[in-house]
């Protein structure tokens, strides 16, 4: 896989694109004036990173992905936060800072292996498995921060879209494995979604997010809960339709069992109240 230096050389040893017309040498994969800094800055992207998870974890492979990284599977907050170090680093990290994070990723990804429901082996680092893990992110990301209250357009979609190919580069995949626009994601989905199942490790981790909050003085022990931890459930309201149909006992109470007009208005609010504080994703997660 190549990549594109300023004077148009192509550099065999480099896994992504480091640098494009709208960006000065030194930034990495993006810059301020990509839809990916936009969206990536969002104060709801944790949220966003949230429900992604959500829905990585009901592909059978792709949950050991997400549980490669994450101390206990009823524990979503550790796994959170190492998303969006990540994230940060490879959104607003330099060119060197972003192909260490690569290749951090790439090493946990190749450290997982496992027997299908078929009994048919496969590695974490598999494509199609990287494919999907990469989708549920672009996804989450999008309709989260536009549900919000993000305003987006259909081309400026497909614009980040096509700019995270470059990440889906950094993880290992060809650029164009993976969809560059609205229509190629949902078709992606709509052909992958016969594969995905509620687990019992799935549904562990997604209780988890759509629990009650735990009472104030036992948030103490658990330093890395967010401040809007109290509403996670957002997260699973947020999941596709499909996707809650797979939960078999939908949450009757709490932020996940809000419709979608309330959890429109749900996220709506909590961007607001988010909205200038120091939780949001950049340089201090980097």
């Amino acid at each position: 896989m190549t990549g594109r230096m300023d004077g148009g050389e192509q550099q065999a040893d480099r896994p992504f694109v480091l640098v494009d017309d709208d960006r000065d040498a030194h930034w990495g994969l993006f810059g301020p004036g990509t839809m990916t800094w936009r969206i990536h800055s969002d104060p709801l992207i944790g949220l966003a990173a949230l429900r992604s998870l959500a829905m990585r974890v009901l592909h059978p492979e792709g949950l050991s992905a997400v549980f490669a990284t994450a101390r206990r599977v009823d524990d979503p907050w550790d796994r959170l936060t190492w998303t969006l170090r990540h994230l940060g680093v490879t959104t607003f990290g330099s060119g060197a800072e972003v192909a260490v994070a690569g290749a951090r990723m790439r090493a946990v990804l190749m450290q997982i292996t496992g027997v299908t429901a078929n009994g048919e082996e496969y590695r974490g680092d598999d494509p199609d498995l990287v494919t999907w893990l990469h989708c549920c992110q672009v996804d989450s990301f999008v309709d989260v921060t536009r549900r919000g209250g993000l305003q987006l357009t259909n081309a400026e979609h497909d614009t980040y879209l096509r700019e995270q190919q470059r990440m889906a580069a950094v993880w290992g995949l060809e650029p164009d494995q993976v969809p560059a626009s609205r229509r190629e994601l949902a078709r992606y989905f709509q052909t992958v979604r016969p594969r995905l199942r509620m687990t019992a490790p799935a549904r562990a981790f997604i209780d988890a997010i759509v629990s009650p909050g735990l009472p104030e003085l036992m948030t103490l022990t658990q330093p890395n809960r967010p401040a809007w931890a109290p509403v996670a459930g957002l997260a699973f309201g947020c999941l596709p339709n499909w996707a809650r149909r797979l939960y078999t006992s939908p949450p009757s109470t709490g932020p996940a069992a809000l419709g979608s007009s309330a959890t429109t208005v749900a996220l709506h609010t909590l961007r607001d109240s988010l909205s200038g504080r120091s939780g949001q994703v950049g340089r201090g997660l980097v």
